[in-house]
């Protein structure tokens, strides 16, 4: 298992490569994929970024409350465009890394119940996090043909 501070780094670099991809997005902002894609693969930028910000404070409330520390509250998230979407992102995201970065090596194994994902421990919960971060990245680089 990643320490804290390992699962904590792959989560920052995750993050700036999402965000990167974030503020390319504004040419297809609401284009759909080409083809017969079904769920998450049938979004939109605006969709996806709807959905990464509010996974930031999502992800952050399931490891504070494993943790036993406060956390945030998700909300629904509704972005009009790109420039928007990259400042509410980062917000929202914060919230998460308020969270990891008070988690410790001896909570990496706290094991909980994370909802639809199921049983999780913190650190993989954390390594969950960098894994979503990247694959919608890649999504929005394709939306753009890339």
């Amino acid at each position: 298992m990643a320490t804290a501070a390992e699962a904590q780094a792959a989560i920052a670099a995750a993050f700036e490569s999402y965000i990167s991809e974030l503020a390319q997005a504004a040419s297809v902002w609401e284009t759909k994929p080409s083809g017969a894609a079904e769920g998450e693969d049938a979004w939109c930028a605006r969709q996806v970024a709807e959905h990464i910000a509010g996974a930031g404070p999502f992800f952050g409330m399931g490891i504070a409350r494993a943790c036993g520390i406060d956390g945030p509250t998700p909300a629904r998230i509704s972005l009009p465009d790109a420039a928007a979407a990259v400042e509410e992102t980062k917000r929202c995201h914060g919230q998460l890394v308020d969270v990891i970065s008070k988690v410790t090596d001896d909570q990496m194994g706290i094991e909980f119940e994370a909802g639809q994902l199921g049983k999780q421990s913190v650190g993989g919960l954390m390594g969950v996090v960098s894994y979503h971060l990247k694959d919608h990245a890649n999504q929005l680089k394709t939306l753009r043909g890339g």
